[in-house]
């Protein structure tokens, strides 16, 4: 076999990139207010950490495709060894100085950054034969995240945050050690369009004018999903609960991603990526409303369980969904899109959020959030509804 364990490291990748990004998306806010930031500062910060990744995503992504010096596995490698940095001089600086705030989103930011380009991974063995599980894969990352965050719930209830940036790099060195034993394919396509100009986004947007409805969908569902987040803490702090209680809850919303992820090429069997992709986003909101409602941690805790209906299902069907109406020639740039949808929509939810909870109520940032989660709900029903219509017309050509 020329390329061996490819769905063994696949998901090993995975374990340990989630371990890492567990610790950065999930409690990043408990490091900042740890260092005494106010939740507007913090917000300012975490809108940082978004605006950087979506940089770095996107402009990284037609290079990335057309490039024959980068690839998949050398962007992340290079992704997080400048992550792996910022978290050993935040062991090093002290206090909450003006560096140390720099740092700590540099390093959150290129803990994030590489993740279009790890669900890539999972189709560029394909042309040679060779297929990746993504579900399976991915459903390791879920799994990987639930247990960070049950540990790192704990740790930080028993010591404090400042663990975070040591459990960072130990995971970022992880990932970087896994990913280097990958075989990457040679690709023919970059040979062919060696000469080709990449295509710009305004030109990719015009190629693929269906999808904008669904990125803004995807934008406005992960707003809420980030908001909730990023701020859980805040909202779990206003029913009673801790930082012990977010880890349980985290370790509930990822354990329960586990069946449709690992089971998800059962669903596309079953079932279209359009329609999962819209009952994923119905549940997404059903599940924010009950978060809404929850007097305390043991409805927030059943408000989780949601998560396999509506995340997990909805992370791969974006990449299936990418796979399915992109070509591969652009194949990292319309993963980069879908992931930037995320990362815009984290973005909207860190500097929002932070305003919002020092402004209002939980209860009244959670309505905001709850109010942009419909109006996705309807972009993305308007968008897949555009998409049947445009296949229609090819196929009656």
């Amino acid at each position: 076999m020329k390329y061996k364990h490819l769905n063994l490291k696949y998901a090993l990748i995975n374990c340990f990139y989630f371990f890492l990004v567990c610790g950065s998306v999930g409690f990043a806010n408990n490091y900042l207010q740890y260092k005494g930031l106010d939740t507007s500062v913090i917000g300012v910060l975490l809108t940082s950490v978004s605006i950087i990744a979506l940089i770095g995503q996107t402009t990284m992504a037609p290079i990335v495709d057309k490039s024959k010096v980068w690839n998949e596995k050398r962007f992340i490698i290079f992704s997080l060894l400048v992550a792996s940095i910022a978290y050993v001089a935040l062991i090093v600086i002290p206090g909450e100085s003006i560096l140390s705030m720099i740092v700590t989103v540099i390093g959150l930011a290129f803990a994030t950054i590489g993740v279009p380009y790890l669900n890539s991974l999972a189709f560029i063995y394909e042309k040679e034969g060779y297929k990746i599980n993504y579900g399976l894969g991915r459903g390791v990352g879920s799994a990987a995240y639930a247990v960070a965050a049950l540990c790192l719930g704990q740790l930080i209830k028993l010591k404090d945050p400042s663990i975070l940036p040591v459990w960072l790099l130990v995971m970022a060195i992880a990932t970087i050690g896994v990913v280097m034993t990958l075989q990457v394919p040679k690709d023919e396509k970059k040979e062919v369009v060696e000469e080709k100009a990449k295509i710009s986004y305004a030109s990719f947007f015009q190629k693929y004018s269906n999808v904008l409805m669904i990125v803004a969908a995807m934008i406005c569902l992960n707003f809420t999903h980030m908001l909730i987040n990023n701020y859980m803490i805040n909202i779990i702090s206003d029913i009673g609960g801790d930082a012990g209680s977010q880890g349980s809850a985290t370790f509930i919303q990822a354990m329960v991603e586990l069946p449709p992820m690992f089971g998800f090429a059962l669903l596309l069997k079953k079932f279209r990526v359009d329609t999962l992709m819209v009952f994923s986003a119905i549940a997404w909101c059903v599940k924010d409303i009950l978060i809404l409602i929850a007097p305390n941690m043991t409805v927030y805790y059943f408000a989780m369980v949601f998560q396999m209906f509506s995340y997990a299902i909805i992370i791969p069907a974006s990449v299936y969904f990418v796979d399915e109406y992109i070509a591969s020639e652009d194949r990292n740039q319309g993963q980069a899109v879908m992931g930037a949808a995320g990362t815009v929509g984290g973005l909207f939810a860190s500097f929002i959020g932070g305003f919002l909870l020092s402004l209002l109520s939980v209860r009244a940032t959670l309505y905001v959030g709850i109010a942009v989660a419909v109006v996705g709900v309807l972009f993305m029903l308007i968008g897949m509804k555009k998409l049947k219509k445009g296949k229609r017309q090819i196929n009656t050509v």
